[in-house]
């Protein structure tokens, strides 16, 4: 109670802070008023599959830039999404994590991770390896909190959607070079390259992270490339390919008690073709083709690897095709489009050693815009060949009430497929149930977007998620085995505040809270593992050539059966980049970070825990 306490007392305090700057620089330059998130030139693609204006977007939908990851001096998508309101990461290991990620409480099986529209979610269990994806090559992530399906199909929680980078035109060769190194042995090394040879644009990224292993049996080798070229083949179409390949190796930790240690393999490779054409002036048509295979193999062994225990082995790869067709007209911009997947799940632990999973869909949605209104119609049918057909609605409205107030309301039905191991899993720990039905759910959303205070921009949104035909495990003691079943009704409700200054005195300081509540309606019980309460904080000071930012993260996670006791000390971390050779085209920037700089304890299980405090620098060079 009293932790809770500090918290409460440590963002009231904070906010008040935030008013009080906002009054006394009431009289400064208008020009230093922020271009908040609603601003009207901001694009996003995620929320329609089309490019829309941000302040048009019903749905509560957060954009993280490069620029900031930068700033953050991340490795991976795993340490950004923790510092993202809504979202709770369960960080496992130090970077090149094994972590999982929720929205808005919700299983982490509800949330698509796409990378530029490319689903990774695996099909053994839904999971999505966002500590494996480097940030080098990330342009922007959209991320929309709550369900997407009208949109994107199964998403019952949300969207993470990541937008890679673009190709730099504007030089035959450029791009950068880094290189970082941290305690136990831990490195960053990373290049890329972005030009314009003949009439291809091409983009190229490669990149190493290693670790000597800050625990027992964690050490990590990650090797990621990924590539893009482009090629306009009239002054109205483009073709572009994309190349994406992950392979890494790492030990996944050690159980003390059972003297178990755990080991994982993980390869990936994404491959995308893609047409944009301007049929008319009014009307774009994009068609793209994907491939997708992701290798996964988990051991366990006691002592040591010669005493293997158990391996689990998934293979899952396919093909798949999307395509839209959008017209802007007056007022409104129409996308209509359809989708069709093909893919298979190779495992020992199936009935039949191989299932596929088959699904096509379609879709539309509008923008319609009258004055300060926009009104944003959607609708989904989806069809799979494992767990039956699914239509996903959607309305949104949005009504700037005045400059500074920008209203939202958000009313969906979404969906999640469960994966194909709850479907048709066997083996050591599962028993197969072909008659799974898709998870559901109906949400509600309500949102305030306000700059009144002049150099604070403030949201606050409400949601609401009613998920029935929830999918859960049993355990099933005469058979020594878990049984999966549609068996529960559940509700997801909560608020999150988020907010922004505009840079006072070279400072800028930006976070939020996040409640969330879940209950079993059919039980009458809380529902363990959310992160009840959520909190980040960063605050930047930039000036010149320095630039350092620290940023606090805290995290209640609820355990209601005291199995995992969750450790939630908040944790601070300081980056900080200094510029010491900028000539033309070509700088070069020194970066360090001290990771958890007090020392905490912030985890969800302690099979788990987070590292102790450590640092690590490096060099960049743009050139």
């Amino acid at each position: 109670m009293v932790s809770h306490l500090k918290i409460y007392i440590f963002c009231f305090i904070l906010f008040s802070l935030l008013a009080e700057t906002g009054k006394a620089f009431a009289d400064d330059d208008e020009e230093k008023v922020l271009s908040m998130m609603f601003g009207e030139d901001a694009l996003v693609v995620t929320p329609t599959r089309y490019l829309k204006p941000l302040s048009q977007v019903p749905e509560n939908i957060v954009v993280v830039t490069a620029k900031e990851i930068e700033e953050m001096n991340a490795h991976t998508l795993a340490e950004v999404l923790n510092m993202v309101t809504g979202l709770q990461v369960d960080v496992r290991l130090v970077y090149g994590n094994y972590s999982s990620v929720k929205v808005q409480g919700a299983d982490f099986r509800h949330v698509k991770v796409a990378i530029d529209g490319v689903t990774i979610n695996d099909l053994g269990n839904n999971f999505a390896r966002i500590g494996d994806i480097p940030v080098q090559y990330i342009e922007r992530i959209e991320i929309i909190k709550g369900p997407a399906s009208s949109a994107w199909g199964s998403a019952l929680s949300g969207v993470i959607n990541v937008i890679t980078k673009s190709v730099d035109y504007s030089v035959k060769a450029g791009g950068m070079l880094s290189v970082s190194y941290g305690e136990q042995d831990s490195g960053d090394y990373r290049g890329e390259a972005s030009g314009k040879v003949g009439n291809v644009g091409y983009y190229l990224y490669g990149g190493k992270l290693t670790s000597g292993g800050f625990y027992r049996n964690t050490k990590l080798d990650a090797r990621n490339f990924f590539a893009k070229a482009e090629v306009d083949i009239s002054d109205r179409t483009n073709l572009m390919l994309e190349l994406g390949l992950v392979d890494t190796k790492r030990g996944a930790g050690h159980d003390e008690s059972y003297d178990i240690y755990i080991n994982n393999d993980y390869r990936n490779v994404l491959s995308k073709l893609t047409l944009k054409s301007s049929i008319r002036k009014d009307i774009d048509l994009n068609l793209s083709i994907r491939y997708l295979r992701q290798d996964q193999d988990d051991t366990y062994a006691m002592g040591d690897d010669s005493n293997l225990l158990n391996q689990t082995d998934m293979i899952d790869k396919g093909y798949g095709t999307t395509g839209t067709l959008a017209w802007k007209g007056e007022g409104h911009t129409l996308v209509v489009g359809g989708e069709f997947d093909d893919m298979e799940l190779e495992s020992g632990v199936l009935s039949s050693g191989k299932e596929k999973l088959e699904k096509w869909a379609l879709f539309t949605n509008d923008s319609i815009v009258f004055g300060r209104f926009s009104v944003s119609p959607g609708f989904r049918y989806d069809h799979t060949s494992t767990n039956g057909t699914f239509y996903s609605p959607s309305i949104g409205l949005t009504y700037m009430i005045a400059k500074d107030y920008n209203v939202k309301l958000f009313v969906t039905r979404g969906f999640t497929i469960p994966s194909l191991i709850d479907t048709y899993g066997v083996g050591v720990y599962y028993l197969p149930n072909p008659d799974l039905e898709v998870e559901k759910a109906w949400s509600y959303q309500v949102g305030l977007e306000t700059k009144t205070l002049k150099y604070v921009w403030v949201g606050l949104y409400f949601f609401r998620h009613d998920v029935t035909d929830s999918v859960w495990s049993t355990y099933v003691p005469e058979q020594g085995k878990y049984y999966t079943s549609n068996n529960y009704d559940l509700r997801y409700q909560g608020f999150e505040v988020e907010f922004q200054t505009t840079p006072i005195y070279n400072f800028l300081l930006k976070g939020g809270y996040a409640f969330v509540d879940a209950k079993n309606l059919s039980t009458g019980t809380d529902v363990s593992g959310i992160g009840h309460h959520s909190c980040n904080v960063n605050l930047e000071y930039k000036k010149n050539r320095f630039t350092s930012v620290l940023n606090a993260h805290y995290i209640k996670w609820r355990d209601i059966y005291e199995i995992y006791n969750p450790s939630s000390s908040m944790i601070f971390n300081i980056n900080s980049n200094i510029r010491l050779i900028k000539k033309g085209r070509f700088v070069m920037n020194t970066f360090f970070s001290v990771h958890n700089l007090f020392n905490s304890a912030q985890y969800y299980s302690e099979t788990y825990k987070n590292e102790d405090r450590w640092v690590e620098g490096g060099i960049k060079i743009f050139y």
